[in-house]
């Protein structure tokens, strides 16, 4: 759960990051592989086939929306990799200011994103030197919906109306060079996923 919650999950876009580089899961090595995205993708159907918690089918089915959306070439193979850098820099794609979300959704909304996710004025974390913010979650959706007083299903639908907003402003940024090499092993993976 602690990863999927972490910022090694890419809470706007989805999937997941390689790795970790703390304690917490909060700060990623912003490269995404897809031999991660197929194991992770079995490991979260298995948690879901052993607890029926909804949480890790959902992720599973996020998991699989990332790779088909971003990862799949027009002839249905998959491909091997996403950069971590973008314009020379690692997580430079993932990465949110304060004003950029306000900007993009409002004040109401971006103080929502915010409270969920985490994100701080002066950040919370440091990426390449710079204090920037890393959505991640620290609470269920259901303490969370307790905590702003509304029903789990509201806050549902309105963070997902906000991730689709901030989704649609970042693919405007420089995306990270992706690595189309199209491996038998990797793919046998992900299909087995």
């Amino acid at each position: 759960i602690e990863m999927r919650r972490g910022g090694m999950y890419d809470q706007v876009g989805y999937g997941f990051h390689r790795y970790s580089t703390d304690s917490r899961w909060l700060v990623p090595h912003f490269e995404k592989m897809l031999y991660d995205q197929a194991i992770l993708t079995i490991a979260y159907l298995e948690a879901y086939e052993a607890t029926g918690n909804i949480f890790y089918s959902k992720t599973a089915r996020e998991i699989l929306d990332y790779v088909l959306r971003d990862m799949t070439s027009e002839k249905g193979g998959f491909f091997s990799a996403e950069d971590a850098d973008s314009k020379g820099e690692e997580g430079k794609f993932y990465v949110w200011s304060t004003r950029e979300i306000e900007t993009i959704l409002g004040v109401e909304d971006a103080e929502i994103f915010n409270s969920v996710f985490n994100i701080q004025i002066n950040g919370n974390s440091t990426v390449e030197g710079q204090r920037t913010n890393i959505p991640h979650l620290t609470k269920t959706f259901q303490d969370l919906a307790k905590k702003l007083n509304i029903k789990e299903k509201v806050l549902l639908d309105k963070l997902e109306k906000i991730r689709k907003q901030l989704f649609n402003s970042r693919e405007k940024r420089v995306h990270p060079y992706k690595d189309d090499k199209i491996l038998t092993d990797w793919n046998g993976l992900m299909i087995v996923a």
